[in-house]
């Protein structure tokens, strides 16, 4: 820390404010909040509990500057102007859903609001609702509304119209509107229904429908049936509607609840929107680049969402659920801001993984689809920038999704796929292996031999995701020649550790072997004397130990004489240590495949050096089976010669011209092998 910095550190207040930290450059990379700007900012250069994001963000700081402010309050608005202006590197971007469709209660000179789908907000030009995952959704919930309350939805320009030549349009004729354009509703009557538009696109159904339950019934009372009997279809639409929301709590419960998964300087937010105790919606959030520590990027999160959210009336829930803890600092603010800008006195409760709480089945949802959603993110942008490694232009990032040559022409979309879709498969085995980083390199043994003779074991290795033949290795059995597979992939591993100790062929993420539970025991086996072996040496740490993995192919099913063989399952099973049942991939196959194509390529190379050590050797014995040939004729042979091969293909003058073979023993080698 430069002597600068050191003297601006002693001088930060203690007061409430902003602190806007600054490169080399003199520009602004970071911008915080904080209740006591002296204690905040210390802490950063305390050393104590400060994550390697931190230590980054740290490194690039030579100068800090404070604005002080009158409370915590106003800090928290500063701090997000301040962000708005200076876009600093280091704070995350909740850039705003643009691109995602809208619904809009717009207001009207004419007293009758309607609704239409916009892209676009602008504070104080009606409400909105939403954003939705997609133009269709929107597009059927607006027929949905209309179906039900006959709003109007054309222009300021087509209802004047309308109204000057009191001529209704088409959708009154379905029954789409109930035309205010000619008078046949009155601004009251309208207002009602614009009212529980509002209701029902907040998730307020059950008040809807208590409310609307209580007109019908003094419809009834005064014997008006025919509006009785309206009311009763509304009533029965909305409940069609409520019926196809998920329900998950019998209370009447406002909440937003946050998933959150992060990973090699990525992020993904998804918040599942539950109105009256039912899903009514999820939006999600995907950041690229992220240098804060979880808790610091879900508090920076929670401040810019729900500011959003203000700025355009949205609906504020009454519980916030987060499953990482927040400084309680950051989380009073927030709910301080919420209550002054909204008078709702919202509570953010942090539900703890692997504890049991009343909210844990839903929070493990919303972390479930942010793992979901990340990867989903994460593959198509790794398939981006391999694209770009490869010098390929890529024009739509959907073109890419799709794999459609109008995107990325031929070798291009074959690239993008290979790369993007090896790395998806790679995040996914880390989190259903539960590893604690991403398993680029994967080795995988397997073993060839007939009843114990040629005995081989191949080692084939996929580096993120793609064949390494650099790393390669063939092994031929020495300690057995009997058939006992376990003994020979024994030998097998216990080579390979040892090749691990001088650093000539490190270690991998993962180990994986052949055959099941029975090569599994035989691999922990053979790790755990390995650690014993190199026990007070820390040749390798145990942290830097491999996964161990078995994988198995799938059995079969005999049926009645006469049927064909049925297969039980399309794919292998893959068992680890300390688990009885094999591991479950879910629907999501692409990790197992591509463990299923290692384990290939690892047999097709056992299988190829058997083969050719059995080649070699029958040969070898034909050759003394020749007329003429001894075993010091065969030596003269090899060492002349150099090979088998070159035997085979040699001539009468070159092998009699070999020293001590004959013209005849010469002559019958080459009858033997060309006749």
């Amino acid at each position: 820390m430069n002597e600068k910095l050191t003297a601006k550190l002693k001088s930060i207040p203690v007061s409430p404010g902003v602190y806007l930290m600054k490169n080399i450059s003199g520009d602004i990379i970071y911008v915080g909040k904080a209740k006591k700007l002296k204690k905040r900012v210390s802490q950063y250069f305390s050393g104590k509990n400060v994550s390697i994001k931190t230590k980054h963000l740290i490194s690039k700081i030579c100068d800090i500057e404070t604005i002080v402010s009158r409370n915590e309050l106003d800090a928290f608005l500063l701090e997000n102007t301040l962000i708005k202006r200076y876009k600093p590197k280091y704070n995350i971007s909740l850039k705003d859903d643009k691109s995602y469709p809208y619904i809009k209660i717009a207001s009207s000179k004419t007293g009758f609001p309607y609704i239409i789908k916009t892209r676009n907000f602008k504070k104080g030009d009606g409400e909105y609702f939403g954003p939705y995952s997609s133009v269709f959704a929107v597009t059927q919930v607006i027929k949905t509304v209309n179906k039900i309350f006959k709003i109007r939805t054309c222009s300021e320009n087509k209802f004047n119209s309308y109204a000057i030549r009191k001529k209704y349009c088409l959708y009154y004729q379905i029954g789409r509107c109930s035309a205010p354009c000619c008078g046949y509703i009155d601004n009251k009557a309208y207002g009602k229904s614009i009212e529980g538009i509002r209701l029902l696109l907040n998730g307020k159904n059950r008040q809807l429908l208590k409310e609307l339950k209580q007109s019908m019934n003094t419809h009834v009372k005064r014997l008006n049936f025919e509006a009785a009997i309206k009311l009763r279809d509304k009533i029965n639409a909305i409940i069609t509607i409520s019926e196809k929301q998920t329900a998950i709590f019998k209370n009447e419960k406002d909440m937003d609840v946050m998933g959150f998964y992060s990973l090699d300087g990525k992020a993904d937010i998804v918040v599942v929107i539950v109105r009256d105790g039912r899903i009514v919606g999820t939006k999600n959030f995907f950041f690229k680049n992220v240098y804060l520590n979880d808790g610091e990027m879900l508090a920076a999160f929670l401040d810019q969402y729900y500011l959003k959210n203000l700025e355009i009336s949205a609906n504020i829930p009454d519980e916030i659920l987060i499953p990482i803890k927040i400084e309680d600092e950051d989380k009073n603010c927030l709910i301080s801001y919420v209550k002054q800008f909204s008078s709702k006195n919202v509570k953010v409760i942090h539900v703890e993984s692997g504890k049991r709480h009343r909210y844990d089945i839903v929070t493990a949802m919303a972390i479930e689809n942010a793992k979901k959603n990340f990867m989903e993110k994460f593959y198509v942008d790794e398939e981006a920038n391999s694209a770009v490694d490869n010098n390929i232009d890529i024009h739509r990032e959907k073109d890419i999704d799709r794999g459609e040559d109008e995107g990325v022409k031929g070798i291009a979309a074959d690239i993008a796929i290979k790369y993007g879709a090896a790395n998806y498969a790679l995040i996914a085995l880390k989190s259903i292996l539960h590893l604690d980083k991403v398993p680029n390199i994967i080795e995988c043994f397997d073993i060839s031999n007939i009843s114990g003779t040629y005995a081989v074991a191949s080692k084939a290795v996929f580096n993120k995701g793609v064949k390494d033949t650099s790393l390669y290795r063939r092994y031929r059995i020495k300690s057995k020649n009997t058939p006992d597979d376990y003994a020979m992939m024994y030998e097998t591993l216990y080579r390979r550790f040892n090749n691990a100790v001088d650093g000539k062929d490190p270690l991998p993420d993962i180990i994986m072997v052949d055959g099941g539970k029975g090569q599994l025991n035989v691999l922990v086996s053979a790790a755990k004397e390995f650690r014993e072996r190199n026990k007070g040496r820390d040749i390798i740490k145990t942290e830097n130990m491999p996964a161990l993995i078995a994988i198995a192919k799938t059995k079969v099913l005999k049926m009645k004489t006469g049927e064909p063989l049925k297969k039980i399952s399309e794919t292998d099973k893959i068992y680890i240590p300390g688990r009885k049942n094999e591991v479950n991939f879910g629907r999501d196959k692409k990790p197992i495949f591509l463990l299923m194509r290692l384990r290939n390529e690892a047999h097709r190379v056992a299988l190829t050096y058997f083969s050719k050590l059995k080649t070699k050797s029958l040969i070898t014995s034909e050759l003394l089976n020749i007329d003429g040939v001894g075993k010091k004729t065969y030596i003269n042979l090899t060492v002349g010669l150099g090979s088998i091969e070159n035997i085979k293909n040699s001539s009468i003058e070159e092998l009699s011209a070999v020293k001590g073979i004959s013209k005849k023993a010469a002559r019958n080698i080459y009858n033997y092998f060309n006749l």
